[in-house]
C-alpha cells in the first residue's frame, strides 16, 4: 500500500481540542495543546492530507497552531473559535502505574458553545471519525452528512456511558466500528468475557469492534472473526495521554487507503495505530506527534506484524 498523502482520501474528525495541564511522578507539562480531535488529526496525517476537523477553540488558542495543523494537510476551516470564552481546560495527574488517573479539573469553557455546522460542500465525507465527545454532538454530527454509504468509526468513554447513555446507544447503533477499552466494554454489556462482549455490541449496530488491553494490546472482532494484537512495549511511558486518540486515529488514516474497508485492513490498520500510540507516550502531550515519520512508524510496525 503507497503511504504517500492522497488527496482524494478525505476524513471528517470530530472531537475536542484543549489545553491539557498533565502532572506525573517526574514532570509537569504545563500547559499544553491536546484534545481528542487534535491527537486523531495528527496521527491520521501520516496517511492523507485531507482531514477536516470539527471543533470549537476559546480565544486563548494560539492561531499559529492551526496554521502549523494546516501545513499537515489538517484542514481547520471548519473550526469554530469563540470570541467569548476561552478554550476547553483539563489538568490531571497519573499515578505511578500509569493505569491510574486523576482528574483535578476540568473546564468546558468555549466547549459549551459547541453547536456543529458543517459546510456545505464539506458534508459528504465516505470516513467519519467520531472522537471522545458528547454523543449528543455525535449525533449532530452524522445528521448532517449526506452520505448513506459513509463508513463511521466511534470512540467514546466511562463519563458518556455513565451520564448520556439512551443518546450514546443511538451513535453506536449508526456506528460501524466502535473502539473502547475492556472496562468500559463491560460497562455497556456487563460481560467480563470481550467475546461475549463483541456479541453484544454487533447486536447493537457495529460490524468491528475493538476493545483495548491497555499494555496487554487490543482485540478486534467482526462477528465470527477475531484477532488479537500486542502493545510494543516502549522503554519508558512518559504521558499516556492521547495514546488512545492516536491509535484509533492511526487506525482512521489508514483506512482512508484501502479500497474496501475489511476485517484484514482494519488488522492492517491496527499495527500502525499502536505504532503511532507507541511514539506519542514517550513524550508529554503531542510533542513527539510533530516530529514523527512514516519511517519511523514503520519500524515499530514491522517489529508488530
Amino acid at each position: 500500500m503507497n503511504m504517500k498523502k492522497n488527496k482524494k482520501n478525505q476524513i471528517l474528525v470530530a472531537g475536542t481540542m484543549a489545553f491539557d495541564e498533565i502532572i506525573t511522578k517526574s514532570a509537569n507539562s504545563g500547559r499544553v495543546i491536546g484534545g481528542a480531535a487534535t491527537y486523531i488529526s495528527y496521527s491520521a496525517s501520516f496517511f492523507t492530507s485531507n482531514i477536516y476537523i470539527s471543533s470549537i477553540i476559546g480565544n486563548d488558542f494560539p492561531l499559529k497552531f492551526l496554521d502549523e495543523m494546516n501545513s499537515k494537510g489538517i484542514l481547520t476551516e471548519m473550526i469554530e473559535i469563540s470570541n467569548e470564552k476561552k478554550s476547553f481546560f483539563w489538568r490531571g495527574e497519573y499515578k505511578n502505574d500509569f493505569n491510574t488517573r486523576v482528574t483535578h479539573d476540568t473546564q468546558l469553557n468555549a466547549l459549551e458553545l459547541y453547536k456543529p455546522k458543517l459546510k456545505e460542500g464539506l458534508n459528504k465525507f465516505k470516513l467519519v471519525m467520531l472522537g471522545n465527545l458528547d454523543p449528543g454532538i455525535q449525533i449532530d454530527i452524522l445528521s448532517q452528512i449526506e452520505n448513506d454509504d459513509k463508513f463511521v468509526i466511534l470512540d467514546t468513554m466511562n463519563y458518556w456511558i455513565e451520564n448520556f447513555w439512551d443518546t450514546l446507544k443511538e451513535v453506536i447503533n449508526n456506528s460501524d466500528l466502535i473502539s473502547i477499552n475492556d472496562e468500559e466494554s463491560e460497562m455497556i454489556t456487563g460481560e467480563k468475557d470481550l467475546e461475549k462482549a463483541a456479541e453484544i455490541l454487533h447486536s447493537m449496530g457495529p460490524k468491528f469492534v475493538i476493545i483495548k488491553k491497555a499494555e496487554d494490546g487490543a482485540e478486534l472482532f467482526n462477528f465470527e472473526n477475531k484477532f488479537k494484537s500486542y502493545a510494543f512495549k516502549v522503554a519508558k511511558v512518559v504521558d499516556p495521554t492521547g495514546a488512545g486518540d492516536c491509535f484509533i486515529g492511526g487506525i482512521a488514516g489508514y483506512l482512508t487507503q484501502s479500497e474496501e474497508i475489511t476485517f484484514d485492513t482494519i488488522k492492517s490498520a491496527i499495527a500502525y495505530g499502536t505504532a503511532i500510540a507507541s511514539y506519542n507516550v514517550e513524550n508529554m502531550g503531542t510533542k513527539n506527534l510533530l516530529n514523527l515519520s512514516m519511517d519511523d512508524i514503520k519500524i515499530r510496525t514491522n517489529k508488530l506484524n
